[in-house]
């Protein structure tokens, strides 16, 4: 895991972290709330292999990424933008793990002529699609219906949980466990898959602004100033989602399978983690899709 500082606009700093194989195709990786780059690591071992560079930033906000006020999510395309051109990046393919959703959207959107696959893990679509939160943890989505409609009141809560953690990190991600399905319960009895997420609690909360930059994201759920069928329909959406998840209920996956102009869907036992077991198979569909995307030449074509 290699971690560098990028200065995007108006000097803002931006932590980007990578994994997988740095001589590889580049991929950004989008990760979840609560969450960090550390998420990445979920499909590390499986992008090495296959030779997959992995490009994670921290939203602004987390770690040591400076916040910066969002109203959607398309504002993440300019510092993408940066991004690819301080790297000399030319194709790339995006991934977005649960509420990485809409920036991994918002970045095919904005660079359709350049993304060649699209992977969605867990993925939080609009939150108004029609029947998108059925099966969502009641308590969850009530935080999600406040956050999008008030972010004071968001913030209020998030500063509440930031000072749960500090009491004790342990008893804040142990009570956030029981409330997860079966399959994310089991997972998290794993020492590894433990000790990760207190990685990526360590990192949110470290951030002075942890709590704005949570609050913010509730808001972001909502995907304002882009749709899903604002999305080029040459580019197949691939997303993998668990049948168990209760954090993001299976039934996001349909109606985002149904509202994207090309999507398809890989339903799969397990809940809201299953990538950090699915990993190899995540990965080996995105390296076919990269193959299949290419012309003779070796460039991207025109799907």
């Amino acid at each position: 895991m290699t971690e560098t500082l990028f200065s995007m606009q108006a000097g803002r700093r931006l932590e980007v972290h990578e994994y997988g194989d740095p001589s590889g195709h580049p991929a950004f990786f989008f990760h979840g709330l609560i969450g960090s780059h550390h998420q990445a690591s979920y499909v590390d071992e499986a992008a090495r292999r296959a030779g997959i560079r992995v490009i994670a930033p921290n939203r602004p906000g987390v770690g040591r990424s400076e916040f910066v006020a969002r109203s959607t999510p398309l504002d993440v395309a300019a510092d993408i933008d940066v991004l690819a051109r301080t790297l000399g990046l030319g194709a790339f393919s995006v991934i977005g793990l649960s509420g990485g959703t809409p920036y991994a959207m918002a970045v095919l959107r904005r660079f359709s002529d350049r993304v060649e696959t699209a992977t969605i893990l867990s993925g939080m679509g609009p939150s108004t699609l029609p029947g998108a939160l059925r099966g969502m943890d009641p308590r969850r989505r009530l935080i999600l219906a406040i956050g999008a409609r008030r972010t004071a009141l968001a913030r209020q809560f998030f500063e509440k949980s930031e000072s749960r953690y500090r009491e004790s990190p342990e008893t804040f991600l142990d009570r956030l466990i029981r409330t997860w399905s079966a399959p994310d319960r089991e997972m998290f009895r794993r020492p590894e898959v433990y000790n990760l997420f207190m990685k990526d609690l360590e990192e949110v909360f470290s951030n002075p602004a942890a709590a704005a930059s949570l609050a913010q994201e509730l808001a972001i759920y909502r995907w304002r100033g882009l749709s899903p069928r604002d999305l080029p329909a040459g580019h197949r959406v691939t997303l993998w989602h668990g049948l168990s998840d209760n954090i993001v209920p299976p039934s996001m996956a349909w109606t985002m399978v149904r509202a994207l102009p090309n999507a398809e869907a890989h339903l799969l036992p397990g809940g809201h983690f299953l990538a950090i077991d699915a990993a190899g198979a995540i990965i080996a569909w995105l390296v076919e899709q990269l193959g299949s995307s290419r012309d003779g030449s070796g460039r991207p074509s025109r799907r």
